[in-house]
């Protein structure tokens, strides 16, 4: 997967522009496939974010597309229809994306921006009528395609459905505005995850199901140096004082080592990057 390095979103590693703010910019995290259950996990964990499973040793992904481990062989297609039948059914239906109008991709429901192509795309699915069922046992909504609950994992062979209408929560943070796609019934707003389809309650910081922040922060600038995370309108790193334009850093405070250009804390006496004495 991709992060934006604009806003901190999760974008699939085909994507162009950041499904969230449609900026081009990213970073990839590491992965490791979990040899247990196929899930997709940060190359920082030790265990499966899914199944529990230590991920010490990592899965081979073969070429012809399958995810192997050891003498075990699974069809990743089928396990990603497995999983979603468990889960909640989070991957999106084609009955719930709609076409780019500038480059034909299928953006999803939860899309505010195309990540093929950048076009502005959340009007396209704005008051759209969508379908989820109700859990017999504990009233949580799931989707359609879901055969258990992703809340309390009940069976919902029983139960009813109810038609949602897609609506997009506004929120202004400073000069950006930032909209959230949500799903709306007599009841209320339910937050939709971008990265699962899962939802959630509007006040929840985090998604119920796959722990994505859903809480949205005030646009942020990622040091390209260091990769500190600092504020848009910023000129130099907070901390390592890389200039974000043309700018010098200032002399008083810093002074900036000739074989590298690094800008260093005055008191510094070798350059932090490159280890050069100061001259």
């Amino acid at each position: 997967m991709k992060v934006c390095k604009n806003c901190g979103e999760i974008n699939t590693n085909d994507s162009v522009f950041c499904c969230n703010c449609g900026k081009t910019n990213f970073v990839f995290q590491e992965e490791t496939v979990c040899r247990n259950c196929g899930e997709v996990n940060d190359k920082s964990f030790s265990h499966c974010i899914n199944c529990g499973a230590d991920l010490a040793a990592e899965a081979l992904i073969a070429d012809d597309g399958h995810v192997a481990s050891n003498d075990i062989v699974v069809d990743a297609d089928e396990m990603s229809v497995e999983l979603s039948d468990v889960y909640g059914g989070a991957v999106m239906t084609p009955s719930e994306t709609a076409k780019c109008p500038k480059c034909g991709a299928a953006v999803p429901i939860t899309a505010i921006f195309c990540n093929k192509c950048g076009n502005s795309v959340a009007d396209l699915h704005d008051h759209r009528v969508v379908q989820r069922k109700i859990c017999p046992h504990c009233g949580k909504l799931n989707s359609l395609e879901a055969h258990f609950c992703s809340y309390c994992f009940a069976s919902l062979s029983e139960a009813e459905t109810e038609n949602m209408q897609v609506v997009h929560e506004t929120q202004h943070l400073g000069e950006v505005t930032v909209r959230q796609a949500c799903l709306e019934s007599p009841d209320g707003k339910k937050l939709i995850c971008p990265n699962c389809g899962t939802l959630n309650n509007t006040d929840e910081p985090f998604c119920v199901n796959c722990g994505l922040k859903l809480e949205v922060d005030e646009p942020k600038t990622y040091c390209a140096n260091c990769g500190a995370e600092n504020s848009v309108d910023g000129t130099f790193c907070t901390k390592c004082r890389h200039s974000f334009g043309q700018a010098v850093p200032d002399s008083v405070d810093r002074w900036t080592c000739k074989e590298c250009g690094y800008a260093n804390e005055k008191d510094d006496k070798f350059c932090s990057k490159c280890g050069k004495k100061r001259k």
